[in-house]
């Protein structure tokens, strides 16, 4: 069988070009799929940590604004009463600016003395803007001879024993795409999860077969689109967080900062929003500042609480100026420890559900589970090979079985999702408590080893270790 290309690649951003840019240096045909035109606005405050610069197969230098050595948390204050609610958010005895909303739920200000600044030698985290980043990984991956389409939308995914059937949308018209995977990086708000899952459904109700009569049926319903059975409903595993940013240019700032920050604070504020925080980032000619909800959290309505006025509010009440008209929201896949590979759709970053539920990042885990399923897709067809010792030099192998695939995708993501599993029992118990993480950062030891951690992604294990012994 003809294969339009090795691997197929839904979106264009730090997931998918990280998985391209290894499949095509090692000879493999790629193609990656994307709805925009690069560069391409995005929602992301764009901290790059140490880790995250590690991951990536090339500097990203030229595209670097600001570098920061220093971290401030700030935290929510906490009463007696607050055992099992989480944090109790004082009022603030600021005024609010004429322009923003004043109720009893604006954000709190951070009390100067409740806050921790966290200095490295080194460089603890690298400022760069979203689009502009995006668009410099996508050059480098095009360099290494991936290609680029854009399109309008997926259509259709069908999966066979031997093969993947993309249907896809673009302005000349409807085509089919074939090739042995399917690489989902398209985001939280893409479309190859939700046709993944349905494609995992059916081949689970395939493999039950209760009856020959329903078996006979499901074959049937098989043959057509899964974009026709799939429905709006997430796979269980997987939850959503929320963000709202904007951007403020330094040159609109007041002389001195209401609430005293310094404007090239890189701030992690944990006094506007339970089960999340606010966030200054600097950048070269602005300050992005946003607010988001990231927690674990069984109540659909925490995400309710990230609302543009909660961000006027605190746009007025950290830097002293107006919201400006133009914020931008993002919504941000989380769960994804417990996502299991299956088949030949192989999903990374946000679509996986990858973002750390403990500091809301996601752009580290999206370079590495691309780098993860892209060896996975070397790994399987290595195997492949390997087992045909008769075959010619020039003759493209067999695809891979689905079940090699899935099996070397498992292994080479489980290290990030044991890191996200820890992550994800480390949000509960900080976010319902935060002070006790603030008593924590106080310990010099203590407060290193957690930078070691964040910055340089530490393995858990060690941080645990190390907590023991404290305790």
């Amino acid at each position: 069988m003809h294969f339009d290309y090795d691997i197929l690649i839904a979106g264009a951003g730090p997931a998918g070009c990280a998985a391209a840019y290894d499949l095509a240096h090692a000879g493999k045909r790629v193609l990656l799929l994307d709805r925009r035109t690069f560069p391409r606005p995005k929602a992301c405050a764009c901290g790059l940590t140490r880790k995250t610069l590690k991951a990536l197969r090339y500097s990203v230098d030229p595209v670097i604004e600001r570098v920061c050595k220093e971290i401030v948390l700030q935290r929510a204050a906490t009463t007696p009463e607050t055992k099992s609610g989480g944090p109790s958010f004082v009022a603030s005895s600021q005024r609010v600016g004429s322009n923003d909303a004043r109720s009893a739920s604006a954000p709190a200000m951070a009390d100067k003395t409740a806050e921790v600044r966290i200095r490295s030698r080194n460089p603890i985290c690298a400022m760069a803007v979203r689009d502009r980043f995006d668009d410099f990984c996508l050059q480098e991956t095009l360099a290494t001879g991936a290609h680029l389409r854009k399109i309008e939308t997926i259509a259709a995914l069908r999966e066979f024993p031997t093969h993947i059937e993309l249907d896809i949308v673009t302005a000349s018209g409807a085509e089919t795409l074939l090739a042995p995977v399917l690489i989902g990086a398209d985001g939280s708000n893409g479309q190859t999860r939700r046709l993944a899952e349905t494609l995992a459904r059916i081949s689970s109700e395939l493999s039950s077969r209760p009856d020959p009569e329903r078996a006979k049926r499901v074959e049937r319903e098989v043959e057509r689109p899964a974009s026709v059975l799939a429905t709006t409903a997430e796979p269980s595993w997987y939850t959503h967080g929320f963000a709202l940013e904007a951007l403020i240019p330094y040159s609109a700032l007041p002389a001195q900062l209401p609430a005293s920050d310094a404007p090239h604070d890189l701030v992690f504020d944990f006094s506007p929003i339970p089960g999340g925080y606010g966030w200054l980032f600097p950048k070269g000619d602005h300050v992005n500042i946003g607010v988001g909800a990231f927690a674990p959290n069984d109540s659909p309505d925490q995400l309710k609480i990230v609302t543009r006025t909660l961000l006027a509010a605190y746009t007025q009440r950290k830097l002293g100026v107006t919201l400006p008209k133009e914020v931008t929201g993002q919504h941000l896949g989380m769960g994804g420890h417990l996502y299991v590979p299956c088949g030949r759709v192989l999903l990374t970053g946000d679509a996986a559900g990858l973002v750390d539920p403990l500091t809301g990042e996601g752009i580290h885990s999206a370079i590495v589970s691309g780098q993860a399923a892209a060896a996975a897709i070397l790994e399987a067809s290595s195997t492949n090979l390997s087992s045909r010792p008769g075959r010619s030099v020039v003759e493209r192998p067999a695809a891979p079985s689905a079940e090699a695939i899935a099996a070397a995708y498992a292994r080479h993501l489980a290290p990030l999702q044991q890191t996200l599993a820890f992550s994800h029992r480390a949000a509960k118990a900080f976010y319902k408590e935060p002070e006790r993480g603030f008593r924590a950062m106080k310990l010099p030891f203590l407060r290193s080893l957690i930078l070691k951690t964040y910055a340089d992604g530490l393995p858990h294990t060690r941080l645990l270790t190390a907590l023991a012994k404290l305790v």
